[in-house]
């Protein structure tokens, strides 16, 4: 049995309003062998059903009880079965060539520990607002890692709840080799449910910025 060379993991909670598109979106992609698991973390909304509506062409894994990203995370990178892994959110959707460009990068630098792209923030309606440089304004998903080094390295701090790719990359320091692509292939959404704008994200947040002093 061949397994593929990339896994995309894509976790989610209560976003039945955008799972379809992010997963139709990472099923697009061409030229390279993948596989699509998303680990849905107790949603409470029509996500599962969104979800099931893929059949075989996505594994899906049900947490028993919610477990927050950083550690769905983890769930989804120990059941990958591809060389490299990549994080998609549940209300974001990526560019068809997206995973092509970065594992030929990856193939063609072994120094990499991964590589990230630049993104589009577009609205609820997918108009684009504004370019992002990865660079400058990372974020924890279009990131591209060798799974097993990832996995060696520990891993997502599953004790931070939002702020687990900033944790990452201050635990691992010198060791964790960013490289980028400024191709922006990822669109990051913007709308009224963002968990960036909850009251709870804001004070786990808040209470997250001691662990990475």
């Amino acid at each position: 049995m061949k397994y593929p060379d990339i896994s995309i993991v894509i976790c989610n909670y209560n976003y039945g309003n955008y799972i379809t598109r992010a997963i139709r979106s990472c099923l697009s992609q061409r030229n390279v062998n993948f596989e699509v698991i998303v680990v849905d973390d107790c949603s409470t909304d029509d996500s599962i059903d969104k979800i099931l509506a893929f059949g075989n062409d996505v594994r899906l894994i049900r947490n028993k009880k919610n477990m927050g990203v950083a550690e769905s995370s983890n769930i989804g990178l120990n059941a990958a079965k591809g060389r490299f892994v990549i994080r998609v959110d549940s209300d974001d959707f990526v560019n068809k060539d997206m995973c092509y460009f970065l594992i030929t990068y990856l193939e063609s630098n072994m120094d990499a520990f991964c590589v990230s792209c630049d993104y589009w923030l577009v609205d609820d309606n997918e108009n684009k607002i504004e370019r992002k440089y990865a660079k400058i304004d990372n974020v924890s998903c279009g990131i591209l890692y060798r799974k097993d080094q990832l996995i060696n390295l520990g891993g997502y701090n599953t004790k931070m709840r939002h702020r687990e790719e900033e944790e990452l990359r201050k635990r691992l320091g010198t060791e964790y080799k960013v490289h980028n692509l400024e191709i922006p292939f990822y669109r990051y959404r913007m709308h009224q449910n963002n968990k960036t704008k909850t009251n709870e994200y804001k004070k786990v947040v808040s209470a997250e910025a001691s662990q990475l002093l």
